[in-house]
């Protein structure tokens, strides 16, 4: 069976989904599409390439910020919450590939309206590293109700979106009064 780049991707994305990024091998991704691990090797150099690709994935859906940095935040957390370990993989993109990550850029962008160049890359950076980090925890809390190690807390879960309105709200109004 031939396997094209773009089945790779979404046999990687949907074995993140169902197996999260620990339970994500090449050898694994070679077997759930029924065929040798060279094979995958053909598209994707390695499993940092094919994590880059999957985290264009994740994020492809996130309508770029026409000028409001809260809305591009949520939207960004929408689509990390989507898929199990979203906010580590584009957490280790943005590290790997900031080229890749395009939500960074098209809030870098919206914030050089107010802010000079070297200002307005922290902006972006501060908003995302809040939403990756906000995202990741609560994607680890999920998995550790997944496995019984922590009870489900529905107040926590109904919580959440509040809790990182709230956030982004004091890192922007901190942002406006510069």
């Amino acid at each position: 069976m031939k396997v094209t780049r773009a089945q790779i991707v979404e046999g990687a994305y949907a074995a993140l989904g169902e197996r999260g990024l620990g339970g994500l091998s090449m050898r694994g991704l070679a077997q759930d599409l029924g065929v040798q691990p060279g094979a995958l090797y053909y598209h994707v150099a390695s499993k940092q390439e094919l994590l880059a690709a999957v985290a264009a994935r994740i994020i492809a859906d996130v309508p770029a910020p026409a000028t409001d940095p809260r809305a591009a935040a949520e939207h960004l957390r929408a689509a990390l919450l989507q898929v199990r370990d979203g906010a580590e993989v584009v957490s280790f993109v943005q590290a790997y590939r900031p080229d890749v990550v395009a939500p960074a850029q098209d809030l870098c962008r919206l914030f050089a309206e107010t802010l000079g160049p070297r200002e307005a890359e922290w902006a972006a950076r501060t908003v995302i590293h809040y939403v990756l980090g906000f995202v990741a925890e609560e994607q680890n809390h999920a998995e550790l109700v997944r496995a019984q190690i922590l009870p489900e807390e529905p107040a926590r879960a109904t919580g959440s979106a509040e809790a990182f309105a709230f956030g982004i709200e004091a890192i922007l109004a901190g942002l406006t009064r510069r």
